[in-house]
């Protein structure tokens, strides 16, 4: 392997000590400028380029930003990855991700790591709701840190989340006036915020048509398609059958299309379907899938930019930025019928 020229090299060449090579190519100290432009010349004829780990000690920068999320694999997290990607690499940032499966010791360890990497600031999606000691730990290092998707309250951080609660109750508020009653919550954990405002949004919707709540029909697990699955059958089994399934992201209700199809359900005609988040390809099956989207690159831009901003030494106020979400019919629930009070953020496809 053919290695580049290191500072030791440019330094012989230009004819000056290494210490005052460091001082022209780390921009530190005085230099005269007749040696700093030998030493950018030679540099360049070179094809110098700084160590990461040695300019870090002298900038006191590695212009690395750390993207902790409950798994990477998830569409929605690559998608707020990619954003967030395309506002610090052109400000000559790297990202760096850590997946925690939505396990709180996993996601203690990734603080821990990318503190001990010297971060620049991070970007974290909490798991739990009750526990976040690693990452006041993080802040009192002097890391800048962004909460996306999932609100920690009292912990006074830049927030970007969407309208969860508002966005569950015109999806159920939907379901209710086609005639639905008998409505299931399919989710995961409901230590996470975004699952639980969800829920909140399903019940202030019962509640607003004068609908028990009825603890049988709602179904928490694990955040995999697996667990999505096996709840989906279990709600399915249940005495009082739900004739309507809001799942609260997109793992569950992949799992709940994979359940139905073992099980032979068939969507509409038997069990309509909304679930939060959108997929593309729940426009290319059939039925197609009705949703509560989310503006995912929004989401991304708007966490990457407020990191940026404080990794610059912004110490304005921290911000809650909530970003609204669109429910889009399809054809998982069903012919359209006429019905009243339909928001503005209602789409039909």
């Amino acid at each position: 392997m053919c290695l580049g020229a290191n500072i030791k090299d440019v330094a012989k060449v230009a004819g000056v000590s290494v210490a005052t090579a460091s001082r022209v190519l780390g921009g530190y100290g005085y230099v005269s400028e007749e040696a700093r432009e030998k030493v950018l010349e030679v540099a360049k004829k070179l094809k110098y380029k700084p160590h990461a780990i040695a300019k870090s000690m002298i900038t006191g920068r590695t212009k690395t930003v750390g993207f902790i999320v409950g798994d990477i694999e998830n569409p929605f997290f690559a998608g707020i990855a990619r954003a967030v990607n395309n506002i610090i690499i052109p400000e000559g940032y790297n990202l760096l991700v850590y997946t925690t499966y939505e396990n709180i010791l996993e996601e203690q360890k990734a603080v821990e790591t990318f503190t001990e990497r010297r971060v620049d600031g991070i970007i974290i999606a909490p798991t739990c709701i009750r526990e976040h000691s690693h990452i006041d730990g993080a802040i009192e290092l002097g890391i800048p840190v962004v909460l996306v998707d999932r609100v920690l309250n009292g912990i006074g951080l830049d927030t970007v989340a969407v309208q969860n609660v508002e966005g569950a109750y015109e999806a159920v508020k939907y379901l209710i006036e086609i005639g639905h009653t008998n409505i299931s919550f399919l989710s995961d954990s409901l230590d996470i915020n975004s699952n639980r405002e969800r829920l909140d949004g399903y019940i202030k919707a019962l509640e607003a048509y004068n609908i028990p709540i009825d603890e049988t029909l709602i179904r928490s697990g694990k955040y995999t398609v697996e667990d999505g699955y096996r709840s989906t059958v279990a709600l399915i089994s249940n005495k009082k059958r739900p004739s309507a399934i809001f799942t609260s992201n997109n793992f569950m209700t992949e799992g709940l299309l994979l359940a139905t199809k073992d099980m032979g359900i068939n969507i509409p005609e038997e069990l309509a379907v909304i679930g939060f988040d959108d997929m593309k390809w729940y426009q290319l099956i059939s039925p197609s899938i009705s949703v509560v989207a989310q503006p995912v690159h929004k989401i991304g831009h708007t966490a990457a930019r407020r990191l940026m901003r404080r990794m610059l030494g912004d110490s304005s106020r921290p911000e809650l930025i909530r970003l609204p979400v669109k429910l889009i019919i399809r054809e998982s629930t069903g012919a359209r019928k006429n019905i009243n009070n339909i928001h503005d953020n209602v789409i039909t496809e």
